[in-house]
């Protein structure tokens, strides 16, 4: 094999391992932080994605659902919605260009019977916006 040929194969294969490496990072499912507060449930995450779109997206959601807006601030990216048993609340809040943390609370309900639901209520949320967002992810509790 002359030099020529040499190089050109051993350029090809950096750069097949660099495309190899940067599609494993892209595979990494983002992580979810979820909790509980003394009142609240929450869900943290950071999307690959831009604030307005986790945002404008969440709104969607909710008008698709016919829930109840309480709160919608579209300067803070920020929503609060019931649907007359459950009270959440979304804030969207720009990392970077391309990057969102995003923070879902959901109230502890009063009635026994609703806990549960109520508990995972934060996490649903974020489960259905990353599916919309086409995003993997994975949950660590604190």
């Amino acid at each position: 094999m002359n030099k020529t040929a040499w190089n050109f194969f051993r350029m090809s294969v950096v750069v097949l391992m660099a495309a190899s490496f940067l599609g494993c990072i892209a595979a990494i499912p983002i992580a979810i932080k979820y909790y509980k507060e003394s009142q609240n449930y929450v869900a943290k995450a950071e999307l690959p994605a831009s604030a307005e779109k986790v945002y404008s997206t969440a709104v969607s959601m909710a008008e698709e659902k016919e829930l109840k807006i309480l709160e919608k601030d579209d300067k803070d990216l920020l929503i609060k919605v019931t649907d007359g048993k459950q009270t959440a609340s979304l804030k969207a809040e720009a990392v970077s260009p391309d990057k969102t943390e995003i923070t879902v609370t959901a109230s502890i309900p009063e009635s026994q019977e609703r806990k549960e639901e109520q508990k995972e209520l934060a996490l649903r949320i974020i489960d259905k916006l990353c599916t919309r967002l086409d995003v993997k992810y994975t949950i660590v509790s604190e």
